[in-house]
C-alpha cells in the first residue's frame, strides 16, 4: 500500500480555501445572467454527384453549381444556403448542434431531401447522389483522416473506430498522436508535437482545458468508448486557440441516444509470455448509455479499471517492471430543453498509482519513487440558438489534478555509472485546481465581397496551486565508489499561489469565391503568471488553382503564446523580475548547495557553495512565431497526395543557468532568454477504397534546436537531479527521419475478418557523455544517436453473432514489434564506464487479447 496522498482539499491553508470558494460564487454569478454555455461548433460538408439510373458510383459525376439549403429545426425561418464548387463540394460551418433539413437542388436532377442530426462538435460528410428518376441516395459519415478539402488549416481526425482497431499499445485517446505527422513518441509513451516539449501543446475535452494546470502536460484520463473522435490541430492558426506553441488535441466525447446500449471491451486479461499466470495488462471497460426521458434527456456511463506492466527488461526479473493501477469514469447527461437550447453536464474521475516510476537500466527498484494521482474534471455546456440563426456557445468547467512522489527508503539517494541506489531524493505533494469559463459568439453568415462567418469569444482561468517540497541529499559516486560530488538542499519549502488568465479573441472566414477561402483574426491574452498582455495575430488561406479543382493549396502564419510555468507566481502586484517583486513559487523552491571532492572521496576541493534563486530581467510569455505551406493533389478518386513545409521561431523560453559567484555562493539564475527552432518536410499519402480499405503513410523530414536547460526540467514533480550550465543544441526528442504506415482491411466480409497492420520506423534520439561528476563533455545531445526505431505491429480480429443476445462481438490478438527489432530506450552515456556506448532495455515482442461487445 502506498502512504497518504496529497492532503485534500479541506485541510488546505484557510485562505486557500476561501480563494477556491469566491472564485467559484463570481463565476455562477456570472453565468446565471448569461444565458449559454456552449458546445463546440459543428460541420456539414461533402460532395454532389449524379449517377446514372441504378445509382452505379462508378458512373458517377461531380454537380457544380448544385443549389443546397440548409434549414435547423430551431431558426426554421432563417435557412443557410450555397452551391457545390467545381469539384462538387460544399460546406456549411459553424453549426449548432440539433436537427437539420438539407434540400439539394441541380438542373435536370431529382431534388433530394435529408433529415439530418448533428451532435456537437461534429463533422458529418454527405456524398449525395441524384439522378434523374426518382432514385436518390445520401449517404452520411463522420469526418476521418489527415485529408479535407474545405479547411484552411489542417489537422489528423481519428475517431473510436480507429483507435479500437489499429495495433496500438494502450487503449487510450492520447494514441491519435502518434498518428499524426509531425508528432514523435519516445519509449515511455511521451509525445513531442511539432517540435516542442510535452508541456508545450494544448489538450481539451469537449473545448475544457484538461492540461496540468503546475507543468502544463496532459493530465487527464478517459474510457475509450466514452469518445467520439481526437481531432489533433496540426497547423492551428484559428484565433480561438491559444496557450500553447506546438499543436492542439481536441476530444469530442459521446452522448446517449433514444436506444438503450450496452458495450463491454477487454475484460480478458493479457499474461505474461502468454503461458505464465502473472498478469501483464488487465483493462476491462464497461459503457451504459441511453435516454432518461426519450426525445429529451439521455446519458452515458463509462468505467474502466486499468492494470498495466511495463517492462524494463534489463533489469532482474521479477523486480522489472513499472506497474501503473487506476480507474477511470466519464458520466454525461445531455438535456434538450427545446428546439433552441441545449445543456449538457460532464464528470471525469481520474485516479492512479505508479509503482518503480522511472525504473531503467540505471534505476533499479529500489532506487525509483512511487507515484500517486488524484483528478476530477466537472464541466457545465449549454447551447442557445438565436433567432437569426447566430448562437452563442460557452462552457464552465472545474479540474483538479493532485500528485505525490515519494521514495521506498530513506537511505541516501546514490548516482552511480553502473547503477543507482538508495531511496529516491525527492519527496514532492502537490494539490492544483483550475476553474475556466468561455464564451464564444457565431454569427449567422454575412454577404459582402462573398460570405463571411465571423466568431468572438473570451476566456477566464482561476489557478491555486499548494503543496509541500522536501529534497535529500544526492551523491555522486565515481566508478570506484568514491564520492566525486554532493548536492544537497535547503529546508522543506511550502507552496502557497494563485493567478487568473484571460483572453478575447476575434476570428472571421471569408469565403471570397468558390476557389479563394481565406481566415483571420486576432487573439489577446492576458497572462496572469508574468502579468503581461499578449497580441496574436493569426493568417491561413485556402486557393484551388486548376480548372479541374482537383489541388488544393493552403498556407498560413501566425503568432502564438504558450502559457507560462505556474511557479513564476507573484506576490505582489508587480511583474516577476521588476524591483520589489519576487516570484512566490519560485521562492519556495528548494536551493541546492554543492561541493566537490578529490579523487580519495574525502578531501573537498571545490564548495560547498550555495545556489540561491534569481530572476535576470523581466519575465516574459514564451512566443512562438510560425509559417507553413501544403499542397494537396487528388490523384485518382480514391488517392490524394500532400507535401507541406513548416517552420517554427520560439524567444522568450524560460531557462535556468548556473553561474558560480564566489567560493562560497553561486545562483541559479531564471531568464526569458530560452529559444528554439523548428522546421519540418513532410509528404502524405492517404488511400481509400471500398475494395481495399483505408491506408495512410507520412514521411516527415524535420530539425529541434534549442537551449537545453529549459525551466520544466527542473521545477517538476521529478526534478533533474544535476544542475549544468546551459547549452543550444539538438532537442533531446530531435528525430530528423520518421515513417509510417497504417490501414485497415476486410480481408473476408463473409467471416468478418480484418487486419490492421502499422509500420513506424524514425531516427533515434540524440545522447550526450558525462564524466565522473555528471559534467557534460563535447556538445550536449551530440555525443551520438540511438539506434533507429522499427516497429511492425499488427492486428487481427474476427467479428461474430452471440447466438444467445443476436447481438455482434469481435475477438482478435494484437502483436507489436513482430520482428523483435532491437530498439534501446537507455544507454550507458558515462565516459568512465567500461559500457560506455552500450545500449539497454528495448520491449520484445509482445501479445494483447481482444474482445469487445455492443449490447
Amino acid at each position: 500500500m502506498f502512504p497518504d496522498s496529497p492532503t485534500s482539499f479541506f485541510s488546505l491553508p484557510e485562505r486557500f480555501k476561501k480563494s477556491v470558494l469566491a472564485s467559484v460564487l463570481a463565476l455562477l454569478i456570472c453565468l446565471a445572467g448569461q444565458n449559454a454555455f456552449a458546445f463546440d461548433s459543428g460541420t456539414i460538408k461533402g460532395i454532389v454527384r449524379a449517377v446514372a439510373a441504378g445509382g452505379a458510383t462508378t458512373q458517377s459525376t461531380v454537380i457544380a453549381n448544385a443549389k443546397l439549403t440548409l434549414t435547423s429545426h430551431a431558426t426554421p425561418n432563417q435557412p443557410l444556403r450555397t452551391v457545390s464548387n467545381a469539384s462538387g463540394e460544399f460546406i456549411f460551418e459553424n453549426l449548432p448542434s440539433g436537427d437539420y433539413t438539407l434540400t439539394v437542388e441541380a438542373n435536370g436532377l431529382t431534388k433530394s431531401t435529408k433529415e439530418i442530426k448533428l451532435e456537437a462538435g461534429a463533422l458529418l460528410v454527405l456524398d449525395i447522389q441524384l439522378t434523374a428518376t426518382v432514385n436518390e441516395s445520401v449517404t452520411i459519415r463522420d469526418e476521418e483522416g489527415l485529408v479535407s478539402t474545405s479547411d484552411t488549416t489542417t489537422s489528423n481526425i481519428v475517431r473510436i473506430d480507429t483507435l479500437k482497431n489499429q495495433p496500438l499499445r494502450n487503449d487510450n485517446f492520447q494514441n491519435a498522436i502518434q498518428l499524426t505527422p509531425g508528432a514523435v513518441r519516445d519509449g515511455f509513451g511521451n509525445d513531442y508535437l511539432k517540435g516542442t516539449r510535452t508541456g508545450q501543446s494544448g489538450y481539451t475535452v469537449n473545448g475544457a482545458d484538461v492540461t496540468d494546470p503546475v507543468s502544463g502536460n496532459l493530465a487527464f484520463n478517459i474510457p475509450l468508448e466514452a469518445v467520439s473522435s481526437v481531432q489533433i490541430e496540426e497547423n492551428p492558426y484559428s484565433a480561438s486557440l491559444g496557450r500553447f506553441t506546438g499543436a492542439v488535441t481536441n476530444v469530442q466525447t459521446k452522448g446517449g441516444g433514444d436506444k438503450f446500449k450496452v458495450s463491454a471491451a477487454r475484460w480478458f486479461p493479457t499474461f505474461h509470455n502468454i503461458f505464465t499466470t502473472r498478469i501483464d495488462t488487465f483493462r476491462p471497460r464497461l459503457t451504459l448509455s441511453g435516454p432518461i426521458i426519450r426525445k429529451k434527456l439521455y446519458f452515458l456511463q463509462s468505467f474502466e479499471y486499468r492494470f498495466t506492466r511495463i517492462y524494463a527488461p534489463s533489469q532482474p526479473a521479477p523486480n522489472n517492471s513499472t506497474v501503473y493501477e487506476g480507474y477511470n469514469t466519464f458520466t454525461q447527461i445531455d438535456w434538450n430543453i427545446n428546439k433552441g437550447n441545449m445543456l449538457r453536464f460532464n464528470a471525469a474521475l481520474f485516479p492512479n498509482k505508479i509503482r518503480n516510476l522511472g525504473l531503467d537500466t540505471f534505476n533499479p527498484v529500489a532506487a525509483t519513487p512511487n507515484y500517486t494521482q488524484r483528478g476530477m474534471l466537472f464541466s457545465l455546456t449549454e447551447q442557445s440558438v438565436f433567432k437569426r440563426g447566430s448562437f452563442l456557445i460557452s462552457e464552465v468547467s472545474y479540474k483538479t489534478f493532485d500528485t505525490s512522489v515519494f521514495a521506498k527508503t530513506s537511505l541516501p539517494f546514490n548516482l552511480a555509472p553502473a547503477t543507482n541506489s538508495g531511496g529516491y531524493f525527492g519527496d514532492t505533494r502537490r494539490q492544483s485546481s483550475r476553474i475556466q469559463w468561455q464564451e464564444t459568439f457565431y454569427s449567422r453568415p454575412l454577404e459582402f465581397h462573398g460570405e463571411h462567418s465571423i466568431k468572438a469569444g473570451f476566456e477566464f482561468y482561476n489557478t491555486l496551486i499548494g503543496g509541500q517540497l522536501r529534497y535529500s541529499s544526492i551523491f555522486i559516486r565515481r566508478i570506484d565508489n568514491t564520492l566525486a560530488q554532493r548536492i544537497d538542499f535547503t529546508t522543506p519549502s511550502r507552496l502557497n499561489y494563485r493567478y487568473n488568465d484571460a483572453a478575447g479573441f476575434v476570428q472571421d472566414r471569408w469565403v471570397a469565391s468558390k476557389t479563394l477561402t481565406l481566415d483571420y483574426g486576432v487573439r489577446i491574452d492576458r497572462d496572469g503568471v508574468t502579468r503581461r498582455t499578449n497580441f496574436a495575430p493569426r493568417f491561413s488561406i485556402l486557393a484551388r488553382p486548376g480548372k479541374d479543382a482537383k489541388t488544393v493549396v493552403r498556407a498560413g502564419a501566425g503568432i502564438f503564446y504558450d502559457r507560462s510555468l505556474s511557479f513564476v507566481g507573484y506576490i505582489d502586484g508587480g511583474r516577476p523580475g521588476d524591483p520589489g517583486s519576487q516570484p512566490a513559487a519560485l521562492e519556495q523552491f528548494p536551493e541546492r548547495i554543492v561541493t566537490n571532492y578529490a579523487a580519495d572521496g574525502t578531501t573537498v576541493i571545490d564548495g560547498p557553495r550555495a545556489f540561491d534563486f534569481q530572476i535576470r530581467g523581466p519575465l516574459r510569455t514564451p512566443r512562438s512565431i510560425r509559417w507553413s505551406t501544403q499542397v494537396d493533389r487528388q490523384v485518382t478518386s480514391a488517392l490524394t497526395l500532400r507535401f507541406g513545409f513548416l517552420q517554427r521561431f520560439t524567444t522568450h523560453d524560460l531557462i535556468v543557468n548556473p553561474v558560480v559567484v564566489n567560493a562560497a555562493t553561486g545562483t541559479q539564475i531564471l531568464s526569458s532568454t530560452g529559444r528554439s527552432r523548428y522546421s519540418e518536410f513532410q509528404a502524405v499519402m492517404v488511400y481509400n477504397s471500398e475494395k481495399y480499405g483505408r491506408w495512410t503513410g507520412f514521411y516527415v523530414y524535420s530539425r529541434a534546436r534549442g537551449d537545453l536547460n529549459s525551466a520544466d526540467r527542473f521545477f517538476s514533480d521529478t526534478p533533474e537531479f544535476v544542475l549544468r550550465p546551459n547549452e543550444y543544441g539538438r532537442l533531446p526528442f530531435d528525430a530528423p527521419h520518421r515513417i509510417m504506415f497504417y490501414g485497415q482491411f476486410e480481408v473476408s466480409k463473409k467471416y468478418k475478418v480484418r487486419l490492421s497492420p502499422l509500420i513506424e520506423v524514425r531516427s533515434g534520439f540524440p545522447f550526450s557523455s558525462v564524466n565522473e561528476r555528471l559534467d557534460y563533455v563535447g556538445g550536449r545531445n551530440a555525443a551520438g544517436r540511438f539506434p533507429a526505431f522499427v516497429s511492425f505491429d499488427m492486428q487481427v480480429t474476427k467479428g461474430f453473432k452471440l447466438p444467445v443476445v443476436h447481438k455482434v462481438a469481435r475477438v482478435g490478438v494484437a502483436v507489436f514489434n513482430i520482428t523483435n527489432h532491437f530498439n534501446p530506450r537507455d544507454v550507458q552515456t558515462n565516459l568512465t564506464s567500461l559500457d560506455y556506448g552500450k545500449f539497454y532495455n528495448s520491449l520484445r515482442t509482445t501479445f494483447k487479447a481482444k474482445f469487445d461487445i455492443d449490447f
